[in-house]
C-alpha cells in the first residue's frame, strides 16, 4: 500500500492567498511600540511577522532583530528575509553577546543576570520581533526590553500556547498578563483563529487529541469571537477548501522492518511529485529513536534520496522547509516549520501537558499528508483510531 501520493494534493498547492483582514490589521499595527499576535497552528503567524519586517526596513528602522527559539525556524525566518536585519535563536544570541548558555535556563538566578547584563550592555535595537514566543522565559522578554530603543520601542511577538512544548504553564493561569513583564499590548493586540497549513482532516486529528491534555491542565478553551482573555487558548477554525478528502493513516511495521519500510515509502512518494517535503519525526525521548534514525538514513542513502538526519543540535543551521527536502528529526526540533507530508513514529509519551503537545505539534506540521507509524498497539495508537472514527468538531471558514 502507497501511504503518500502526491498527486493527490497538487492542486492544493496552487491555491495562493494574499493576507487575509485579520493578517493585514497585525502587520499594520503602529510600528512604535508594543505588538502581539495570538494565533493558532498554521495560521500565519510566522507570515506576518516577516511582512512586519518589511514594512520596518521601508519605514527606515534600523537595527533590527529577529529571534526565534528553535533552530529550524531560525533558518525558516532568515531564509525568506532579504532585509538587513539581525536573525537569531534566542539562545545563539544571548550566549555571543553575554555568553549565556543553554544550563542557564534551569536557574532563575541565572536568568535574573541576563537582564542586568543586558541593561549594561551597549546593545540597541530599533525593533525586536519574536517567534515562538510561548517558549520564551519571562526574563528573556524583560532582557529584550532593556536592549530595544526607548524612542521607537518597537517589539513585535507572536505565539500559541496550545505548542507550549518547553514550559511556561504561569502564562495559561487566570491573572497573568504581559503587563507583569512591563510589555503594554493594549490595543495592539490580534487573534488568528483560521488554519490555513493543515487539511481539515488533519486539524481535526490534531485538536480532538490535545483536548483531553488541556482539560487535565484546568487550560480553558475559547472561541475569537468571544474576545477571550489571555489565559484562553484559541479554538481553530478549519478552511474547507483545503480539504483533498485523504485521512490521516495508521501503519503497524514490525521494529526491524520500520526503518526500510518508510524509506521505501519516501521514495515512493518522491516518485509521484519529487518537488515535495517529508518530515519523518520521532519523539526526542524514545529510546529507541536513534537507531532508528540512523539505519533510516542508510536506507534512503542506499535508495539515492537525499535527505538530512542531524544527531547534534549544531547540524540543524539549515532551511528544511523548502522543496525538495527530506528531514529526519525530533519533533520537537521540528516545531514552527511545515511539510506536504509527515510520518510520525509513535512512541508512548507521558500525560504531562509538554509531552502531549509535543506530538500535537507535530500532527500540525503537517499539511495534506499524516502517518502514524507503530511497532505494538499502545493506548496512543487507541485513542487515534477513535478519533479517526469520531464525528468533526471544528468550524469552518
Amino acid at each position: 500500500m502507497q501511504w503518500i501520493d502526491f498527486q493527490k494534493t497538487m492542486h492544493q498547492r496552487s491555491i495562493f492567498s494574499e493576507l487575509d483582514e485579520t493578517q493585514k490589521q497585525a502587520r499594520n499595527f503602529n510600528l512604535r511600540g508594543h505588538s502581539l499576535i495570538r494565533g493558532v497552528a498554521g495560521s500565519g503567524k510566522s507570515l506576518v511577522l516577516q511582512q512586519r519586517v518589511k514594512k520596518l526596513v521601508e519605514e527606515k528602522f534600523d537595527r533590527i532583530l529577529v529571534l526565534s527559539y528553535n533552530r529550524y525556524m531560525q533558518g525558516w525566518i532568515e531564509s525568506n528575509l532579504t532585509y538587513p536585519v539581525e536573525c537569531s535563536t534566542f539562545h545563539r544570541w544571548a550566549f555571543q553577546n553575554f555568553q549565556y548558555r543553554y544550563v542557564s535556563d534551569r536557574a532563575r538566578e541565572s536568568r535574573q543576570k541576563l537582564i542586568e547584563l543586558a541593561h549594561q550592555s551597549d546593545l540597541n535595537y530599533q525593533a525586536i520581533l519574536v517567534d515562538e514566543a510561548q517558549d520564551f522565559y519571562d526574563e528573556w522578554f524583560q532582557a529584550l526590553l532593556k536592549v530595544l530603543d526607548r524612542q521607537t520601542n518597537s517589539l513585535f511577538f507572536v505565539y500559541d500556547n496550545t505548542q507550549s512544548i518547553y514550559g511556561q504553564e504561569h502564562r495559561r493561569r487566570s491573572g497573568w498578563s504581559w503587563a507583569k513583564l512591563g510589555i503594554d499590548v493594549v490595543g495592539r493586540s490580534q487573534i488568528f483563529d483560521l488554519n490555513y497549513r493543515n487539511s481539515p482532516e488533519i486539524l481535526e486529528l490534531a485538536w480532538k487529541f490535545i483536548q483531553p491534555a488541556l482539560a487535565k491542565a484546568e487550560i480553558k478553551i475559547e472561541k475569537r469571537e468571544n474576545s477571550p482573555s489571555i489565559d484562553k487558548l484559541i479554538e481553530p477554525k478549519k478552511k474547507a477548501s483545503r480539504s483533498s478528502g485523504i485521512s490521516p493513516l495508521l501503519v503497524q511495521i514490525e521494529s526491524e522492518k520500520i526503518a526500510i519500510e518508510i524509506a521505501n515509502q519516501v521514495k515512493t512518494a518522491l516518485e509521484s511529485c519529487a518537488k515535495s517535503s517529508i518530515g519523518i519525526l520521532f519523539h526526542s525521548g524514545d529510546e529507541k529513536a536513534r537507531a532508528i534514525k540512523t539505519q533510516l538514513s542508510k536506507e534512503l542513502f542506499r535508495l539515492g534520496v537525499s535527505h538530512h538526519a542531524p544527531m547534534t543540535s549544531s547540524e540543524r543551521d539549515k532551511n528544511f522547509t523548502a522543496r525538495s527536502s527530506v528531514l529526519i528529526d525530533s519533533w520537537n526540533a521540528a516545531k514552527g516549520i511545515e511539510f506536504d507530508a509527515v510520518i510520525i513514529v509513535l512512541a508512548e509519551i507521558s500525560e504531562e501537558f509538554e509531552e502531549q503537545a509535543g506530538l500535537y505539534t507535530a500532527m500540525t506540521r503537517a499539511k495534506d499528508h499524516l502517518v502514524f507509524v507503530y511497532e505494538n498497539r499502545s493506548g496512543i495508537v487507541d485513542i487515534l483510531e477513535d478519533i479517526l472514527t469520531s464525528p468533526d468538531q471544528l468550524s469552518e471558514s
